[in-house]
């Protein structure tokens, strides 16, 4: 399967309670990068969406007045991110743009442009070379420009798969190798650390000034009483704490790095 093909998974997923509780972990962690970036209260920033999927968090940014940019190369995707920008209510100041194509093509699609803040979440581990993509986020910021990362964490993927799936010899093969492949879309990735992560984003001038979790708890735990809403808030004030915590964040599903452009 591709991601045009695992498009519309993908959306049904983000809208299950398992998806809303990871958007919600990453929103509030997001919400505490960006106030001490520029205060609770931001002015408006040039946001870019980087692998943007349905838009599910950047057109969060977008409704609190900020422009945004979603970058994504797959068309279907783009469709349900549009049908996601149509439904905001009201409709944003600064009408959302979409842009086909992937990272590597983003300077030459958005010549001389630069942004206050990039999102990059849960790019990274499909392609070949993940860190290579580094440089290009850094090109892509301005000067003091803040970017959000989100990174499938190599050392979460034994305990996932001996935990909740019991493929034992998989889990232990994992030990070693950071490759995977993707229950949804079917595709190969590639698990970091964030010790890698940090060290390749100060080479190329991005300083790691925060990070969390995502998922500590949440992939061990039966979906279907995520239903009940006091679970799914205990759950999310749990995750929001623990993945702020070491070693909880370590062991968590994603890594979530927020770094700053330094020159």
């Amino acid at each position: 399967m591709t991601f045009g093909k695992g498009a519309s998974a993908y959306k049904t997923y983000l809208e299950s309670p398992h998806g809303r509780l990871r958007l919600d972990i990453l929103w509030h962690q997001l919400g505490i990068f960006m106030a001490k970036a520029w205060g609770a209260e931001p002015l408006r920033l040039h946001v870019l969406d980087v692998g943007c999927g349905t838009g599910a968090v950047a057109l969060r940014l977008a409704a609190r007045g900020h422009a945004v940019t979603l970058l994504d190369p797959v068309e279907e995707m783009h469709q349900l991110a549009r049908e996601n920008a149509r439904t905001l209510t009201p409709p944003p100041a600064f009408p959302p743009r979409f842009i086909a194509g992937t990272l590597e093509e983003a300077a030459l699609l958005l010549p001389n442009t630069t942004f206050d803040l990039i999102l990059c979440h849960a790019l990274l581990e499909y392609l070949p070379a993940p860190l290579s993509a580094l440089p290009l986020l850094s090109a892509l910021l301005s000067p003091g420009g803040c970017l959000s990362l989100v990174a499938l964490n190599q050392w979460q993927e034994p305990l996932r798969l001996a935990i909740r799936d019991g493929k034992l010899d998989e889990a232990r093969k994992t030990l070693a190798s950071p490759g995977t492949v993707d229950s949804l879309f079917g595709l190969p990735r590639t698990a970091m650390t964030f010790e890698a992560l940090q060290s390749e984003l100060e080479a190329v001038g991005i300083q790691a000034v925060g990070r969390a979790g995502i998922f500590v708890a949440a992939d061990y735990l039966e979906p279907r009483d995520l239903e009940e809403p006091s679970y799914f808030n205990a759950l999310l004030r749990l995750e929001v704490e623990a993945g702020a915590r070491t070693p909880f964040m370590d062991i968590a599903r994603y890594l979530h790095l927020w770094g700053r452009r330094t020159g």
